[in-house]
C-alpha cells in the first residue's frame, strides 16, 4: 500500500499545462485511494491509512493555496471597490432613509386600521386583502401598495411558552465540559475518539 508519488506542484494553474498535470496527479492519487481497502485492523493498517488521508490533505491544501495565489490580488481588488463603493452610495443610503422611514410610518398607521377594523367585526387577524368580502363583512382599508403581509412572533411570556419550543444552549454545554464538568441531569457527557491526520 505505498502512498503514490507525490503531485507536480511547481506548475501554475493558470496555465494550461499545469492544471493539466495538477489534475492528472489528482486523478491517479484518488484512483489510488479507491484501490486501498476501507479496513482498519492493526496499528500498522491504521498508521498506513492515516498517512493516505494526510497526503490527501495536503493536495486538497495545495489546490487551495493555488488558488489564493491566483486570487489574492481580485481579493484585494474587491475589498478596495467595496470601500470604494460604501463611499459612494452611503450619501444615497443616508437620503433615501427618512423616506423609507415615512413609508413604514404610513404602512404601520394602515395595519393598525385595519387590526381595529377586524376587532370592531369580530373577525380574526388572518383576513387578508386577498379574501373576497361579502355582504356580511365589512371591507377592510387595502393594504399598502408594495405591502404583504408575513407572519411572525415576539415572545410576551417565557414561562407560557410549551417545551417543544425551547432550544438547549449547546454551545454553553460545551464550554462547561471544556471546563470540567461531567454531570449534567438529562446530558450524557461522554469521551469521543477523535483522529488527527497528522505526520
Amino acid at each position: 500500500m505505498a502512498t503514490p508519488t507525490k503531485a507536480n506542484t511547481e506548475l501554475s494553474l493558470t496555465e494550461s499545462s499545469g492544471k493539466e498535470s495538477l489534475q492528472a496527479d489528482l486523478t491517479d492519487y484518488v484512483n489510488f485511494l479507491r484501490r486501498q481497502p476501507a479496513f482498519c485492523g492493526t496499528p500498522e493498517q491504521q498508521q498506513t491509512l492515516i498517512q493516505h488521508v494526510v497526503r490527501g490533505n495536503e493536495l486538497i491544501k495545495m489546490v487551495a493555496a493555488e488558488r489564493l495565489r491566483i486570487t489574492r490580488h481580485l481579493d484585494q481588488e474587491k475589498h478596495d471597490w467595496m470601500e470604494v463603493e460604501k463611499q459612494l452610495t452611503a450619501p444615497i443610503l443616508e437620503a433615501m432613509q427618512p423616506l423609507k422611514d415615512a413609508v413604514e410610518h404610513y404602512n404601520r398607521e394602515i395595519l393598525r386600521i385595519r387590526e381595529h377594523q377586524q376587532a370592531e367585526a369580530g373577525q380574526p387577524a388572518a383576513l387578508t386583502n386577498s379574501e373576497a368580502t361579502t355582504w356580511l363583512t365589512p371591507e377592510l382599508t387595502p393594504l399598502p401598495k408594495g405591502v404583504q403581509l408575513r407572519w411572525t412572533f415576539e415572545i410576551i411570556d417565557p414561562n407560557q411558552v410549551p417545551n417543544g419550543y425551547w432550544t438547549i444552549d449547546e454551545a454553553a454545554i460545551k464550554a462547561d465540559i471544556a471546563n470540567g464538568l461531567r454531570e449534567l441531569p438529562g446530558v450524557r457527557i461522554f469521551a469521543e475518539a477523535i483522529t488527527t491526520f497528522r505526520k
